[in-house]
C-alpha cells in the first residue's frame, strides 16, 4: 500500500471523531497558554506557535462549512496538522522548557494521541521521525543546546511508549479490518451465489429471444402452433424479466460498494423524476393478492426530479408499503402517496389508515435493531430507509395517531439547492471526462473546468482516436468537437458507446461553416458553445442525467470462421454465449474448466478465448497465466482472452490484466455488448 494510500486510509479511519479532535485542539492550545503561563508557570511558552496549531485544527471542527475546495487537500490538512501540532509541538515545547516532568509527561501524551488518530505504524513512524528532527533543528537554532535537562533514559520510555501504543492500535487495527474483510468478504459470496441463478436466468432469456422468430413466417411447410400475437407477448415478457434481471444486478452492486465504503455510496446517483420511480415502485411491487393495489392511491401535483438513485427509494417505498399492508385487514384501509412542492423542497407523503403506533414508541422505530414485535421483522428496514434518505441530503419523519393512521413524510431537496451542488461537485472529482477536438481554446476552457472539480481530463487528436480506448480507460463522458470530427468516426463512437452508460456531448459553435448533419437520436447530445459557464452546466447536468441505452442491432459478418473458446463451469452461460456466436457466424469450442480449456489448446488453435475467471479444478486466472507464460502454449501467447466475471472493481481489473487479461465482461452480457466486445478484438 502507497503512502497516498495509508493517509487515505488513516483519514477515513478518523473522520468521524475530527469534530470532536478539532473542537478540543482549537480550544486547548490557547487555553493551555494561560495554564502553564500564570496558573502553573512555566521557562518557556509561545503563544503565537499555539495560535497556529489551534487554526490548523479549527477546520476539523466546522469541515461541514469549509469550502468545496478544501475537500481536495482535506487529507493533506489532516496529516500536517497532527504531525505538527502533536510530535512537532510538544517536542520543541518539551526542549525549550530544558525537559521538566510537565513537558516530558506532555509529550508522552501527544506520542499516545497522535498513535490513536492516525493508527499507521509506518505513517506515524516517518511523520514522527520528520516532526522531531524538526523540532530538534528550531531548538538548536533557538538555544543553541539542546541537551539542557536531558537525560538518556528518556528516550528509554519514549520508545516504549511508541512501540507499545502502536502494538496495542495495530493489534485493535487488525481487528477492525479482520471484521471489513469479513464483511467485503461475505458480501462477495452472497452476490456471486445470487449472480450464478441470475445468470443462469438472463442466459435462458436471451436464448429465447434469440430463437424466437419476430414474426410468424408464411412458408406453410413451418408449422406453429403459436401465434403471433403469442409471439409478441413471449418477447416481451422476456424482456420484462432481464429488466427486472439488469436491476437486480444493480442493486447488487450497490449494495457492495456501499457495504466496502461503510455508508451509502453517492456514485450511483442521477436526476430522476419522483413520480417515474414511485410510480414504477408501486406496479412492481409484490402485492399477496391483485386486489391489493387498489388500495393504493397515488396522486402528485407537480413532478419534480431529485438527485439519488432510484433503485433505493424504491425500497425505501418497497419497506413502507411492506409494513402498512400488515395492517390491510382493518375495516376501511387504504394507504395514500401524496407529492407536493413546498419552498426549495419536494415532499412525499406515505399515509396509511391501519393501527398505528403508539407514541412512545415512534422515537424509536429509526433505529438499528428495534422491531414492534412484527413476525419476521428485523429491525433494520426502517433503519435502513432513513439512512438512504439521509443520503440523498433529505429526512424522513413519521407521525401517527393510535388505531388511526400512520403518516410518513420524506423531504428531498430540489435540484437546484446548495447541498445538492455541494454533493455533485465532491461526485465529479471522481469522473474521468476525454475531450475529442482540435480546438485550443475549448480544450483550454475544459482544462480550467477539470481544476475547478478536480475530475480526470483526458485530450486527444480525433484524427488518430482509436475507439478501443473508450473500454480501457473507463470514461464517464466524452466532450467531442464536431467541427473536428468525420461524419464516419462520429457514426463509429457513438455506436460503439450507445449501449454503454458513457455520457457525450457534441459541441457545435454558431458560426461552423462545417454542418455535420445530426439525427435525432444525436440531438439531446447537441450542445451551442458560447461560453464555458454555459459547458459547465451542460456538462454536470449531462454527466448526471441518467442515460438510456439504445438497443442497437449488431450484425457481425464473418468472411472466414473465427474459432472462439468459451471456458465457464455454468453450463446456461456457455449455451447461451455458444448459441448467440454462432448465430453470428463464429466457430465455438466449449470448455467446463481451466486444465480442459488447456488440453485443447495443446493441439487446436482459436482466435479467441472467454474465460470466467472462477472455476473448480482451475481457474480462469490460472489457466491465463499458464497461456501467458507456458512455452507449450506459446502459438496463444498473444490470443485476446476476454475475462468473465461477476465481480471487477479496479484493484481486481489491474491484477488481471498484469496476468495477462485482454479485456473484461461484467457477467452476464447482454447480447450487444458480448458480440461488440468480440467483434473488436478479433478485427483489431
Amino acid at each position: 500500500m502507497s503512502i497516498k494510500q495509508r493517509i487515505t486510509s488513516a483519514y477515513r479511519y478518523i473522520e468521524p471523531n475530527l469534530f470532536f479532535i478539532g473542537l478540543f485542539g482549537s480550544i486547548g492550545f490557547p487555553a493551555y497558554y494561560f495554564i502553564w503561563t500564570y496558573l502553573f508557570p512555566q521557562p518557556y511558552e509561545n503563544l503565537p506557535l499555539r495560535l497556529v496549531c489551534a487554526f490548523l485544527f479549527l477546520p476539523f471542527a466546522i469541515k461541514s462549512y469549509m469550502p468545496s475546495l478544501f475537500s481536495r487537500y482535506k487529507e493533506k490538512h489532516f496529516v500536517f496538522s497532527i504531525c505538527f501540532c502533536l510530535p512537532f509541538f510538544f517536542c520543541y515545547m518539551m526542549i525549550r522548557n530544558e525537559w521538566t516532568v510537565e513537558w516530558i509527561m506532555s509529550f508522552m501524551a501527544a506520542i499516545f494521541l497522535s498513535i490513536i488518530i492516525i493508527y499507521d505504524w509506518l505513517l506515524i513512524l516517518i511523520f514522527t521521525t520528520i516532526a522531531a528532527f524538526s523540532a530538534a533543528v528550531l531548538g538548536y537554532m533557538s538555544m543553541s543546546n539542546i541537551g539542557i535537562g536531558f537525560h538518556y533514559s528518556y528516550l528509554v520510555v519514549f520508545s516504549f511508549s511508541y512501540l507499545t501504543g502502536i502494538c496495542f492500535n495495530y493489534r485493535n487495527r487488525i481487528e477492525i479490518e479482520s471484521k471489513q474483510l469479513f464483511s467485503r468478504s461475505f458480501s462477495s459470496g452472497i452476490a456471486h451465489e445470487m449472480r450464478n441463478p441470475l445468470g443462469a436466468l438472463y442466459a435462458s432469456q436471451e436464448v429465447l429471444l434469440e430463437l424466437l422468430p419476430e414474426t410468424l413466417t408464411d412458408d406453410p411447410q413451418q408449422h406453429r402452433l403459436i401465434s403471433n400475437a403469442e409471439i409478441h407477448k413471449l418477447r416481451d415478457i422476456i424482456q420484462d424479466n432481464i429488466s427486472i434481471i439488469n436491476n437486480g444486478h444493480s442493486t447488487i452492486n450497490l449494495l457492495l460498494s456501499s457495504i466496502d465504503s461503510q455508508k451509502i455510496s453517492p456514485h450511483s446517483f442521477h436526476y430522476l423524476s419522483i413520480h417515474d420511480v414511485v410510480n414504477n415502485a408501486l406496479n412492481v411491487y409484490g402485492y399477496q393478492q391483485k386486489s391489493d393495489r387498489a388500495l393504493v392511491f397515488f396522486q402528485i401535483n407537480t413532478d419534480n426530479l431529485f438527485f439519488g438513485n432510484d433503485i433505493l427509494l424504491r425500497y425505501v417505498f418497497f419497506n413502507l408499503l411492506k409494513n402498512s399492508f400488515y395492517y390491510k385487514d382493518k375495516p376501511n384501509f387504504k394507504i395514500i402517496i401524496s407529492v407536493y412542492s413546498k419552498k426549495n423542497e419536494t415532499i412525499i407523503s406515505i399515509k396509511d389508515y391501519g393501527k398505528g403506533i403508539p407514541s412512545s414508541l415512534i422515537k424509536n422505530i429509526f433505529t438499528e435493531y428495534y422491531t414492534s414485535g412484527k413476525k419476521n421483522n428485523t429491525g433494520l428496514g426502517l433503519s435502513f430507509c432513513k439512512k438512504v434518505i439521509n443520503a440523498f441530503a433529505g429526512s424522513i419523519e413519521c407521525y401517527s395517531t393510535e388505531n388511526i393512521s400512520t403518516t410518513f413524510i420524506i423531504r428531498l431537496p430540489m435540484i437546484t439547492s446548495p447541498i445538492i451542488d455541494k454533493i455533485q461537485y465532491d461526485l465529479m472529482s471522481t469522473k474521468k471526462i476525454l475531450f475529442l477536438g482540435n480546438q485550443p481554446q475549448q480544450l483550454i476552457d475544459i482544462n480550467h473546468l477539470a481544476f475547478f472539480y478536480n475530475f480526470k481530463l483526458h485530450s486527444k487528436k480525433t484524427l488518430n482516436y482509436d475507439i478501443i480506448n473508450i473500454d480501457n480507460n473507463n470514461y464517464d463522458c466524452i466532450i467531442i468537437d464536431l467541427t473536428s470530427i468525420e461524419s464516419n468516426l462520429l457514426t463509429k463512437l457513438y455506436n460503439h458507446i450507445a449501449t454503454t452508460t458513457i455520457q457525450v456531448i457534441f459541441i457545435r459553435h454558431k458560426d461552423d461553416v462545417k454542418k455535420l448533419i445530426l439525427s435525432k437520436t444525436h440531438q439531446p447530445y447537441l450542445f451551442e458553445y458560447n461560453h464555458v459557464d454555459e459547458l459547465q452546466k451542460k456538462l454536470t447536468t449531462q454527466i448526471f442525467t441518467k442515460k438510456t441505452s439504445h438497443n442497437i442491432s449488431l450484425k457481425t459478418i464473418c468472411s472466414t470462421k473465427a474459432k472462439i473458446m468459451i471456458v465457464d463451469d455454468n453450463i446456461s452461460l456457455r449455451l447461451y454465449s455458444g448459441i448467440l456466436l454462432k448465430n453470428a457466424g463464429y466457430d465455438v469450442i466449449e470448455a467446463d474448466n481451466g486444465r480442459t480449456a488447456l488440453t485443447y489448446l495443446q493441439e487446436s488453435t482459436v482466435d479467441l478465448i472467454l474465460m470466467d475467471s472462477q472455476m473448480p479444478i482451475m481457474s480462469g486466472i490460472d489457466a491465463t497465466k499458464e497461456i501467458r507464460t507456458n512455452r507449450q502454449y506459446s502459438s496463444h501467447k498473444d490470443v485476446p482472452i476476454i475475462c468473465y466475471s461477476g465481480s471487477l472493481d479496479e484493484e481486481h481489473r489491474e491484477h488481471l490484466m498484469h496476468i495477462g487479461v485482454t479485456d473484461f465482461l461484467l457477467k452476464p452480457s447482454s447480447k450487444t455488448i458480448l458480440l461488440d466486445t468480440v467483434h473488436k478484438w478479433l478485427n483489431d
